[in-house]
């Protein structure tokens, strides 16, 4: 099975470098721009279902690549990572090689631990190859949900250090399942 993958277009809590998570923010001008580019890089590509993120700045991405034309369904296990306590927060200000390493598995206390989201990654990757092998896939996400998928085929760190991956807005990556 072909599974595309991407990113969200931008919003104005990526430019401020803020922990969106849950948070339900909105596509920019800019990102608005990025999924269309996105759509027309996929145009001559056979998507035949797209599985997004409920949170609106991912369901537009899928939306405008949709045009319409693909049948989109929302997936739970797509929402961005929990980042609980940190939500909102300027990622600058927060220890990203504990949060992203995933032998030290840091338990907080509201924030998903990142053994927990690869399990819930994971498990709906599992799902895909399961239910729709003779597929092409597409995946509107966000960024935690890309670095998990990242790792889950390009295999995790000896270290467990996951903040080697940074997904861009609207990069579009492709994989065998």
């Amino acid at each position: 099975m072909k599974l595309y993958v991407v990113r969200h277009g931008e919003t104005n809590e990526n430019i401020g470098k803020i922990m969106q998570g849950n948070m339900n923010t909105q596509l920019n001008e800019k990102g608005i721009e990025q999924a269309c580019a996105a759509r027309d890089k996929l145009k001559n590509v056979h998507i035949d279902i797209i599985f997004s993120s409920p949170k609106d700045r991912a369901l537009d991405t899928a939306k405008i690549i949709s045009d319409g034309k693909i049948k989109i369904i929302c997936d739970d296990n797509l929402r961005s990572r929990n980042h609980g306590e940190f939500e909102g927060v300027d990622r600058r200000k927060i220890n990203l090689y504990e949060y992203w390493n995933y032998n030290l598995n840091k338990m907080y206390e509201k924030a998903e631990n990142v053994r927990d989201l690869y399990n819930r990654v994971s498990s709906f990757l599992e799902m895909l190859k399961k239910n729709y092998s003779d597929k092409t896939v597409l995946i509107a996400t966000h960024s935690g949900i890309c670095r998990i998928i990242y790792y889950y085929f390009n295999g995790i760190p000896s270290d467990g250090d996951m903040t080697g991956y940074e997904a861009a807005n609207c990069r579009i990556e492709e994989y065998e399942l």
